[in-house]
């Protein structure tokens, strides 16, 4: 929000600086984010001085031109100056802009005065025209001064124009009282007054607004009648006749502008005006527009439509607010003002309407159309119900002043039709404050601050004060919120810090998740790996349009448990996520179409969706993992070739050793869901003789992408590999492994390579389980290091060539006991995994 400090200060005769005054608001809870430097008209006329013209000669080489002796004021000999203008005559006063100057005109580039010939005279300067240094667009000749100004008055000084300095202030939702100069002088004030920082203090008393018009409630030539109380529960409106619409004055129009907000005309600048000033956004109509003479506040009928300001029909629905008239809408209430009932050119009468909107009402209007204005921000967080009616007189007084114009009948119309929010009552007692803040505060010191905060104390005693809230602040209601509007203007910095501060630790059982979230965000990226971080809201047609592309029936994604949004901002954001693919797969077009097709990314967040039969909702924080393009960056010595399935299985096993997950997961292989290939990764408990086996609960799953589901993002043709998990069922399954120092083997490691014959189906996991099963603690590895499945082959198998190291860390392993333990595992693969030998050979011990 905007604020200007020239406004300000004719509210608060500060002589403090723009820059004091943010540190003040700053430390009130008004954040200022910049102070903006704006001047009235471009370079402030910096140069330029009235100037008295003590004679005019007719240039001796040019008939159009004079030469002319020009006294600016400053002692010394007149200027000697050529001019072009035919009004140039002795004894005018004018404008000069002096050698040095920078003009910047109405039209065209700006440009620097210098010394110089014309046609041989010398010229000291420029006598200026209206559209030459900004001030008007006329050429016809240069401006003419009256009388009364004196040689070497400063143009800026005539034009009454200077520079304000704008404050950006980052509002917080709840500050509703500072959405208004009015709002921003009251705490600029009471920090000032109560030095708030140490060091910037003054006691300065404060207008609230300027003058406004008495306007009794005596009714209106225009009726108004609220049918929808629920949304309108105070509506207020008198009627002007003899307006005359035009230009809003000068500095009204440029001080709209610095803050942000353009002119239109002297009518509608006088409500945008009151609207900054108070904070109570006003509407003013056509009175001779409004059909049957009468205002009707209602809901809008099914499949009404309504042109609005700017000129875009929209399709009202039954929950929206509107003002009508007695045959159409002609505003959606607290939003926007229709293209047919406003204020133009030929308006005389004005139908001036001043309401409080149900802050509810008038947000899910303002989201539904996609509309978003200074009124509906305001009426969205909830106005002042108590300005209502003054800020109908305020806007009176302005419009009479700059468009004339005068009451119609005998003064306005307020119709109550439903409670609106009043003032709070509050129980505070000195304990609590003192106990809240951490030390005692003076307790006249308290009851001015509560003052200059216009919460009044109703009662106040040894023990505790009873107050009353102004209805403004809907914010504070108990006795800690009174404690910490007190607290930021005496100043969280007075507040000392003790010596010594004790606090608690709490001691979480379980994972620590969030070092987990570390480890697993520092594996990925020091693997080459981009970190991505999506909305949690998108749009439901992603998986529509897979499931529909595919036909298949979905285990993963369920259109019916979607999360809706009640008030979705589009249809881009209508439903949280089921799953973080499609995000991701939006990235990889976004970044393909910039010509970056070789990615590795991964995202921790979370996805939603309906519980089982309708009820209550499911929220699961989620590791997404997405590969795609070339393997290696091209290199000479290097074939280059696509990722595939094995290097995300690689990146995968990474990162379940990096966690330390207890006993690793089993592999399943799945093809369900968005994934056309891939595997489904279970957990593992400790079965019969201790061996691993799975125990059915899904952790996550990985593989190829679906070209289906990759078609959906615009990606068809191109390979993607995707891994998710669910980081909560991941991290439960991590151990604290100690470290264990072993000396280096004394005794040799035997190695043994079998060829099997393999039924198909059977893995090579379950074939290494059944040999660390039988070989016991003498078996340290087994590897896979040959798979052949062509020709030759019994049917139904296929030939596994594994090597199995052995050793005893105790003696060194013989014959006998190698063959042994050689026969148990055979013995062992063939009775639980059907497999045979094909071939044995027999190798010296590695090392």
């Amino acid at each position: 929000m905007k604020v200007s400090y020239r406004w300000l200060r004719e509210m608060i005769p500060t002589k403090k600086s723009a820059e004091d005054a943010g540190k003040v608001l700053t430390a009130t809870g008004l954040e200022v984010e910049g102070i903006e430097r704006v001047e009235d008209i471009p370079g402030g006329l910096e140069g330029l001085v009235v100037g008295h013209v003590v004679s005019r000669v007719q240039h001796p080489n040019a008939d159009r031109l004079s030469h002319c002796q020009v006294d600016v004021g400053d002692g010394d000999e007149p200027l000697s100056i050529v001019c072009g203008a035919s009004n140039v005559r002795e004894g005018l006063k004018v404008i000069v802009a002096t050698v040095g100057a920078s003009l910047y005109p109405a039209e065209g580039e700006p440009f620097k005065i210098k010394k110089g010939k014309i046609r041989g005279e010398v010229s000291m300067g420029m006598i200026c025209a209206e559209d030459e240094i900004g001030v008007g667009t006329s050429h016809a000749g240069i401006i003419e001064l009256p009388e009364h100004w004196a040689p070497g008055t400063p143009a800026a000084e005539v034009y009454e124009i200077g520079v304000d300095e704008v404050i950006e202030i980052g509002l917080t939702p709840n500050r509703t009282d500072g959405m208004s100069h009015v709002g921003v002088a009251r705490d600029l004030a009471a920090g000032l007054k109560h030095e708030t920082v140490p060091g910037i203090a003054e006691d300065v008393a404060w207008a609230r607004t300027g003058a406004a018009q008495d306007i009794a409630e005596t009714g209106s030539p225009i009726g108004v009648e609220v049918v929808a109380a629920d949304g309108a529960p105070r509506y207020c409106g008198c009627v002007l006749e003899g307006v005359k619409v035009g230009p809003s004055p000068e500095w009204v129009q440029r001080r709209l502008e610095a803050i942000g907000v353009g002119a239109i005309n002297n009518v509608v600048d006088a409500t945008n005006y009151v609207l900054h000033e108070m904070g109570t956004p006003l509407h003013a109509f056509d009175a001779d527009k409004i059909a049957g003479g009468k205002v009707v506040v209602r809901r809008a009928a099914a499949g009404e439509t309504f042109v609005t300001l700017d000129e875009v029909e929209r399709k009202l629905d039954e929950a929206d607010l509107v003002i009508a008239d007695a045959e159409k809408p002609m505003c959606l209430a607290g939003v926007f003002g229709g293209a047919n009932s406003g204020v133009t050119a030929e308006t005389t009468r004005v139908f001036i309407e001043s309401a409080w909107f149900d802050p509810v009402s008038v947000r899910k209007t303002a989201r539904r159309h996609g509309l978003s204005t200074d009124a509906s921000f305001r009426f969205e967080r909830g106005v002042d119900p108590g300005l209502t009616w003054a800020a109908m007189e305020r806007v009176v007084a302005l419009i009479a002043e700059w468009a004339g114009g005068e009451l119609s009948g005998e003064g306005g119309v307020c119709v109550e039709a439903g409670e609106v929010p009043g003032p709070a009552t509050v129980s505070l007692t000195w304990k609590q404050l003192d106990g809240l803040i951490g030390e005692r505060v003076e307790r006249g010191r308290v009851k001015a601050i509560l003052a200059s905060l216009d919460i009044e104390v109703l009662e106040a005693g040894e023990e505790a004060m009873t107050l009353r809230v102004p209805a403004y602040r809907a914010d504070v209601t108990r006795p800690a919120d009174v404690i910490e509007e007190v607290l930021r203007i005496h100043g969280f910095d007075r507040v000392p810090l003790p010596k010594r501060m004790a606090i608690t630790l709490d001691v979480v059982d379980g994972p620590d998740m969030e070092r987990a979230r570390l480890r697993m965000s520092e594996l990925f990226v020091g693997r080459g790996f981009s970190e991505i971080m999506n909305n949690s809201l998108t749009k439901a047609s992603d998986a529509v349009a897979f499931l529909e592309r595919s036909g298949r029936e979905e285990k993963v994604l369920d259109v019916e448990r979607f999360v809706e949004m009640l008030n979705p901002l589009s249809s881009d954001l209508a439903v949280m996520r089921q799953t973080l693919l499609f995000q991701g797969l939006e990235t990889i077009a976004r970044n393909r179409n910039v010509q970056r097709p070789d990615l590795r990314l991964f995202e921790l967040g979370r996805t939603y969706r309906k519980g089982t039969e309708g009820e209550g909702f499911e929220e699961c924080e989620m590791l997404g993992v997405w590969m795609t393009g070339a393997a290696f960056g091209e290199n000479w010595n290097r074939d280059g070739r696509d990722v595939g399935f094995w290097d995300l299985k690689g990146e995968v096993g990474a990162l379940l050793g990096a966690l330390g997950v207890a006993g690793g997961l089993v592999e399943v292989p799945a093809a369900d869901g968005y994934l056309l290939e891939g595997l489904r990764m279970e957990t593992m408990s400790r079965g019969e003789r201790g061996r691993w086996v799975p125990s059915g609960e899904v952790v996550g799953r990985l593989g190829r992408v679906h070209p289906d589901a990759t078609a959906v993002k615009g990606l068809e043709g191109v390979e993607v590999f995707y891994a998710e998990f669910e980081v909560a069922k991941l991290v439960a399954m991590v151990e604290e492994r100690k470290v264990r120092v072993a000396d280096l083997a004394k005794f040799p490691a035997v190695r043994r390579d079998l060829s099997l014959l393999v039924p198909v189906g059977v893995t090579f996991g379950q074939l290494a389980d059944c040999v660390g099963a039988a070989g016991g603690k003498l078996v340290q590895r087994v590897g896979l290091f040959d798979v052949y499945t062509g020709d030759g082959l019994p049917e139904g198998m296929q030939s596994y060539a594994i090597n199995i190291v052995l050793q005893d860390e105790t003696k060194t392993l013989n014959d006998k006991i190698i063959d042994k333990a050689m026969g148990r595992i055979l013995q062992q693969l063939e009775q639980e995994t059907g497999a045979r030998l094909r071939q044995q050979q027999t190798q010296g011990a590695d090392a």
